[in-house]
């Protein structure tokens, strides 16, 4: 019984841990940017002064020291075409997607 007890305080510990990380990476700042083309495997691409960690359908940064605008430009300019980006939480609207790409390769 106190084994069962013990499991249970344990789960429990470790789903309010999790959740907690969660929400703490979910603050944190950063740049995500979703290509048209997914990536076939985990790729690191580094745009101007910023490193993304690509995988599947996405992208990932958490430093830059450019205007998001300049950032989301560079990383399409090495990357391709973006269909969705956003900076510390922010999406970008369709007419800022529409200047992003006409750096695109």
């Amino acid at each position: 019984m106190r084994t069962l007890i013990a499991l249970a305080a344990l789960a429990t510990s470790a789903t309010l841990f999790a959740g907690t990380a969660t929400d703490a990476m979910a603050g944190t700042p950063g740049y995500r940017l979703v290509p048209e083309a997914a990536f076939s495997a985990a790729n690191t691409v580094v745009a101007r002064d910023v490193l993304w960690k690509c995988a599947g359908q996405a992208c990932v940064a958490t430093k830059a020291s450019s205007r998001p605008e300049i950032v989301c430009a560079s990383a399409a300019r090495e990357i391709g075409k973006v269909a969705a980006f956003s900076a510390n939480g922010q999406d970008f609207t369709a007419e800022q997607l529409a200047k992003c790409n006409e750096k695109a390769r």
